[in-house]
């Protein structure tokens, strides 16, 4: 496995820590807009739902309608929308860690299994911070990030550009697979509300506590539970809060079945395609 060049390492290190002061520094006025120009301008980044928790959604959503058992090769499934976009691209780069994982010194999660970056700006990737593969390679690496428990997001964020020199921000697709430790995700809530509007969940996923089932038992506030610290107990109910990007992991962790991810939208991957095709040629040399 290829190391982090010491400069990139060093850096992200150094300034990783101070991620949430940096975040704060965008709500000021003048700083604040000139920031946004510099690593936020025009970003688009969709989180997507966890496959498992989407396709017990989608297969009771569709037996309510048809009256009858849902085949599983029939549901469709968030991660196809990266499927989707590897398939289709030119170029797929495999960085060889997760830079936060890394820089966190996370030990919940596996450092090395880290971001994907499609379009022609990853020719200018250092060579040692990872390699170009095939997309069945890809499309394991992914599995792998799943199996982890891992949350994909996909879209274009201009700090990938900036700080991996690839050029324009229209050059380079990312693909993440965070957890708790992932700077984008836990700088949200201290961004101002323009970048942080960038950062959303997928069209026509939602996410609710259905308050009849739910008694606060507090498993769905733990730490490393929700990444954004969305949810908390009022009145011996969970709440669910504007933040909450719908991940779905907390659905997952209460043990009450009381938390639901919805998906009301039907052509939800077509809509999500839809909305980063524009963002990045990924085709094209």
């Amino acid at each position: 496995m290829g190391r982090l060049t010491p400069i990139y390492s060093v850096l992200f290190k150094r300034t990783f820590g101070k991620r949430f002061q940096m975040a704060k520094m965008t709500r000021l006025p003048l700083l604040g807009r000139a920031m946004e120009y510099a690593f936020f301008e025009d970003d688009d980044i969709i989180i997507l739902p966890k496959d498992e928790v989407a396709k017990a959604s989608l297969e009771k959503k569709r037996t309510i309608m048809i009256g009858k058992e849902v085949e599983p090769s029939n549901i469709m499934l968030p991660s196809q929308v990266i499927e989707h976009f590897i398939a289709i691209s030119r170029y797929v780069f495999l960085m060889d860690r997760c830079m936060c994982r890394n820089a966190s010194g996370c030990k919940d999660y596996p450092p090395d299994l880290g971001c994907i970056f499609l379009g022609r700006g990853t020719l200018r990737i250092p060579g040692s911070m990872g390699r170009m593969v095939s997309k069945e390679e890809a499309l394991a690496h992914l599995r792998k990030c799943r199996e982890a428990g891992l949350v994909h997001l996909i879209g274009r964020d201009k700090i990938d550009s900036v700080w991996l020199g690839t050029g324009g921000k229209e050059n380079l697709l990312s693909i993440c697979s965070c957890c708790p430790c992932c700077c984008l995700w836990k700088m949200l809530p201290n961004l101002s509300p323009s970048i942080s509007a960038t950062v959303t969940r997928m069209p026509g996923v939602s996410v609710a506590v259905d308050a009849d089932q739910c008694n606060g038992c507090g498993a769905c506030v733990k730490k490393g539970i929700c990444y954004l610290d969305a949810i908390e107990v009022k009145d011996e109910k969970a709440s669910i809060g504007e933040v909450c990007r719908g991940c779905g992991r907390c659905v997952e962790f209460c043990p009450r079945h009381a938390i639901h991810l919805h998906i009301e939208d039907s052509d939800f991957l077509s809509g999500a395609i839809r909305r980063i095709e524009p963002l990045v040629d990924v085709v094209s040399e």
